[in-house]
């Protein structure tokens, strides 16, 4: 843990300032003055640092700044160990540590209109991860990436999502290198899509599998409506891959309970660098053996889900979604609101596909979406929530959870979760 001696103002009120030590492990910075109480934070607490000739300013998610400055002939080295211990440990709050790196790289990015600024870009199997030193850090899924362009005027790459273009430019002689490996990395999650669909769904030729394709991309969800007018068999092969026999009467109990034509159903790879976190399932939802487990995992190499936007006694939309995890895994049943109650089914839809954009981003596991935000071991998932717009819609619209005990004890939940 290294120690470095220097000066600090913190804009506390009132201000605090003078001489002082600073350490700093992969989580945690303390700030002990020569007198007074030390000052200890997250390093995941730090949204901005900027560094400038002589001083390092860094500003807290409570909007503190807490200056760094007189720290002598080691002032560099404090700064640059110092910023490559924040971005690993915004990574971990952007649950991105168990995705498998491809490379590193300085440069300027920004989400269009907004100006490209100093970032650092850390590319992943799956995803992309922009950390700016003067901006909140974020995350894209290379899965929800349309396209990849290279503008050789302004030397920029750009990554089209929707509507929205992340720009990313000043890579220098890194430039091509950084091309060829995002590139290689876009097609290789595309190839591998078209090669495990067509493993999981043969009866479908190479014209009904470029639809599904394109209708549902990994992690997003899709109306099994559209998955009927792509092929009528679709819907049931879907069912028999993804539904076990445990989870059948859940499955089947949701399905009547669920708004006509409205249920939605996508899928993610279970990928060798995606390695399950351990404890990620709390011990009240482990009820599935090892053996039945590991059967679940050899079947398919996907991990699929389905929405079902529940119904009121009248037949309108109750305002609440259940979201049932069918491969593997899925040891509860997760509700969430999708508004208010009475919605048109268009509106459900999209709300459906914000949850699952916030699912996507981290990683679809579930504790984030629950756990207490106080408790110590799950600090990450609090600044994550922080961090992510997405997360945080998650937690707000979360209501509830029923486990796969026995029917009659998942039916018993329902009235509590469904408010």
């Amino acid at each position: 843990m290294p120690t470095y001696s220097g000066k600090f103002h913190y804009s506390s009120d009132p201000h605090r300032e003078g001489p002082c030590t600073l350490t700093f492990t992969a989580e945690t910075c303390t700030l002990t003055p020569a007198s007074g109480t030390p000052i200890a934070f997250d390093l995941g607490d730090v949204d901005v640092a900027e560094k400038h000739d002589w001083d390092l300013v860094l500003t807290l998610f409570t909007g503190r700044h807490l200056t760094l400055r007189q720290f002598g002939p080691k002032f560099d080295d404090m700064t640059r160990e110092f910023i490559a211990a924040w971005h690993d440990r915004t990574l971990r709050c952007l649950l991105l540590e168990d995705l498998a790196p491809v490379a590193a790289y300085t440069c300027s990015a920004a989400v269009a209109p907004a100006a490209p600024m100093p970032a650092e870009v850390r590319l992943f199997k799956s995803n992309i991860a922009i950390l700016p030193l003067a901006a909140d850090s974020y995350q894209w899924r290379l899965a929800a990436v349309d396209n990849i362009s290279f503008d050789p005027e302004a030397y920029a790459v750009t990554l089209a999502s929707a509507a929205e273009r992340l720009v990313i430019t000043k890579l220098g002689r890194k430039t091509d290198e950084f091309r060829e490996r995002l590139q290689e990395q876009f097609d290789t999650l595309r190839s591998h899509s078209a090669e495990v669909l067509h493993a999981t769904f043969p009866f479908l030729d190479p014209d009904h599998l470029s639809q599904l394709l394109e209708a549902m991309p990994e992690g997003r969800s899709v109306s099994i409506a559209k998955l009927v007018r792509i092929h009528p068999k679709l819907v049931d092969a879907i069912e028999q891959q993804a539904v076990s026999e445990r989870l059948r009467p859940y499955y089947d109990e949701l399905r009547k309970r669920s708004l006509s034509g409205s249920i939605m159903v996508g899928y993610k790879f279970i990928r060798e660098d995606e390695v399950e976190e351990a404890g990620d399932q709390p011990a009240d939802e482990q009820q599935t053996s090892e053996d039945e487990t590991q059967a679940g995992e050899e079947k398919a190499p996907l991990f699929f889900w389905f929405f079902f936007p529940l119904i009121r006694p009248d037949g309108r939309h109750s305002g609440i979604a259940a979201w049932e995890a069918a491969t593997g895994s899925g040891r509860a049943t997760y509700f969430f609101r999708t508004g208010q109650a009475g919605e048109s089914p268009e509106h459900v839809e999209r709300a459906i596909e914000r949850l699952t954009t916030g699912l996507a981003l981290i990683n679809f596991r579930r504790e984030p979406i629950y756990l207490d935000e106080t408790s110590p071991k799950f600090r990450r998932y609090a600044i994550g929530a922080r961090k992510l717009v997405e997360l945080r819609d998650l937690r707000a619209a979360y209501t509830g959870r029923a486990l796969h005990t026995t029917l009659e004890a998942w039916l018993d939940q329902l009235p509590r979760v469904q408010t």
